[in-house]
């Protein structure tokens, strides 16, 4: 299995700095494999690994990720949520365009949560 074709879960917030951008970060509900290990907010589970794709045992960390029910996780600003929240409500509801705009980025962040779970 890719990692493109791997769940993604939103999590709101900055990545962590001592993390490289390389480096693809899986969350579950159990332990996972990899070169970074961390316990955090529960978002699919609080167990957070990340795998530096050229070390040692990489793929093989991430196929047994993968098959441990360990998703993607990507890092957005509220901003990002924020504008995804009002592309959904765009796409879903057309005509109501001035509505959306008048959301306040609390009802806007809700819906971002009730709608953007698993990308």
């Amino acid at each position: 299995m890719k990692l493109e074709d791997v769940k993604k879960i939103p999590v709101i917030g900055k990545r962590p700095d001592h993390i490289p951008d390389a480096w693809p970060i899986f969350n579950a509900p159990r332990p996972l494999l990899g070169h970074e290990e961390w316990q955090g907010d529960f978002e699919h589970g609080i167990f957070y690994v990340a795998v530096d794709p050229d070390g040692y045992g990489a793929e093989g960390f991430m196929e047994r990720n993968i098959s441990l029910d360990g998703w993607l996780v990507e890092y957005w600003t509220e901003e990002k949520a924020i504008e995804a929240a009002k592309g959904y409500l765009l796409k879903e509801y057309p005509g109501d365009g001035e509505l959306i705009d008048d959301l306040k980025e609390k009802e806007l962040m809700r819906i971002f949560y009730d709608h953007f779970e698993v990308l």
